[in-house]
C-alpha cells in the first residue's frame, strides 16, 4: 500500500509596500519587525521619494550588512527568490524591464517626491510585475508589527472571501508605538454635517472592546491598508489627485460606488509613530506647514469630487477656516488657504 503525501497548502501571496521620505531609521525598523512575520509568503518593495537625507544609501546599506545575517530568513528568502535588490526607476510603459529579478526585499529611487499615492503607486506596480499578488499591503513606515499581524490579515481576508462578503480593503488595530495599550484607531468615520473625519476609538485602552470584526467604517486608516488584488483590479490604484492626506477615504469611496465594503481586523496590531513622516507632531497636535497646507488642499478636492452639491457648506468652512489662521496669527496659511478656493493647486 502506497500513500500519497498531502499537496502542501498554498499561502496567499502578499508584497508589502513601504514609502519612505527622510525616514530610513523608521524603515529600518520597520523591516526588522517585518523580518519576524510568521507568516511565510510576502515580499517587501521600499519606494523612496528622492528624500533629501540620503534615506535610500542608509537602508542599503543595512539590507547589504543583513543580507550577511538572514538565517531566520532562508524560508522566505527562498519562496521570494532572492534577499534583496535595487530597482531602477523609469517610469513609462516599459517599467519594470523584464530582466527584473524577484527578491524578498526590493528598494527603489523614485527620483522625486510624489506625494503618498504616486509613491505607493510606483511600489504597487513593482509589486504586481515581480510577484502578481493575492493582496497588497500599504504600511507606513513608521510603524512596527507584531509577529502574527499579517497572518491575522490574510486568514479574516480568506474568512470573508469564503462567506462571499464584498471586502476589499482591510485595517489593522493602529495603537500608539509610544503608548502601546492605547488606541491610535481601528478605521474612520466622515461627517457631513462638518465635513469632518474622525478615527475610530482614538485614544481609547486596547482591552476586550473593539476585538469584532467589521465595525461600521468610512474609510480604512492609511497607516495600514490591506488591499486584494480584485478590489485594485476593479478600482485602480490609489488616485494621485491627492498628495497628502484623504488617499483612503477617496479609495474607500471609488470601491463602494464598484460594490466593495471595508473589514477590521482586531487581532492584527501595528504600532504607529503618527505625524513623524509629515513633520507634525502627534503629542502636541502640531501640524506642520506641508500638512497643514495639503489636509486643507485634500480636503478640497475630495469633497469637490464627490460632494458637489455641498460647495456652499466646503466654501463656507474653508473661510472659516482662514479666520481661524488668522486668529491665530497664522497669515501665511491663511493666505494659502484662501487661495485653495480658486482652485486646489
Amino acid at each position: 500500500m502506497t500513500f500519497e503525501h498531502a499537496p502542501a497548502p498554498r499561502f496567499p501571496w502578499v508584497s508589502i509596500i513601504l514609502l519612505n521620505y527622510n525616514g530610513y531609521q523608521d524603515t529600518i525598523e520597520c523591516l526588522e519587525s517585518l523580518f519576524k512575520l510568521e507568516y511565510p509568503s510576502f515580499s517587501i518593495v521600499v519606494v523612496d521619494n528622492n528624500s533629501p537625507d540620503q534615506s535610500l544609501d542608509h537602508i542599503n546599506a543595512w539590507l547589504q550588512k543583513n543580507s550577511l545575517e538572514t538565517d531566520s530568513l532562508q524560508s522566505k528568502i527562498k519562496a521570494a527568490g532572492a534577499f534583496w535588490q535595487q530597482v531602477p526607476y523609469a517610469p513609462g510603459q516599459s517599467w519594470p524591464s523584464s530582466e527584473t529579478k524577484k527578491a524578498l526585499v526590493t528598494t527603489v529611487q523614485a527620483g522625486q517626491n510624489l506625494g503618498f499615492a504616486g509613491g505607493n503607486n510606483v511600489g504597487l506596480r513593482l509589486a504586481q510585475s515581480l510577484f502578481a499578488p493575492d493582496f497588497v499591503w500599504f504600511l507606513n513606515n513608521d510603524t512596527v508589527v507584531e509577529s502574527d499581524s499579517l497572518t491575522q490579515l490574510v486568514q479574516q481576508a480568506q474568512q470573508d472571501q469564503k462567506q462571499g462578503l464584498p471586502i476589499g480593503i482591510w485595517g489593522s488595530k493602529l495603537l500608539y508605538y509610544h503608548q502601546r495599550d492605547t488606541i491610535q484607531a481601528i478605521g474612520g468615520k466622515l461627517n457631513l454635517t462638518t465635513l469632518t473625519t474622525t478615527h475610530l476609538a482614538e485614544g481609547q485602552k486596547d482591552s476586550l472592546t473593539y476585538q469584532e470584526p467589521h465595525p461600521s467604517l468610512d474609510y480604512v486608516v492609511g497607516a495600514s491598508l490591506f488591499v486584494s488584488r480584485a478590489f485594485i483590479e476593479a478600482v485602480g490604484p490609489l488616485s494621485e489627485d491627492y498628495f497628502l492626506y484623504f488617499e483612503e477615504l477617496d479609495w474607500a469611496k471609488r470601491g463602494q460606488k464598484a460594490g466593495f465594503s471595508l473589514g477590521f481586523v482586531p487581532a492584527s496590531k501595528v504600532y504607529h509613530k503618527e505625524g513623524r513622516s509629515i513633520g507634525s507632531h502627534s503629542a502636541g497636535k502640531k501640524k506642520s506647514d506641508l500638512a497643514d497646507y495639503h489636509g486643507m488642499r485634500s480636503k478640497i478636492i475630495f469633497f469637490r469630487k464627490f460632494y458637489p452639491e455641498r460647495a456652499w457648506q466646503l466654501n463656507t468652512l474653508v473661510l472659516a477656516s482662514a479666520v481661524l489662521r488668522v486668529s491665530r496669527f497664522q497669515f501665511k496659511r491663511a493666505w494659502r488657504v484662501l487661495q485653495l478656493l480658486g482652485g486646489a493647486k
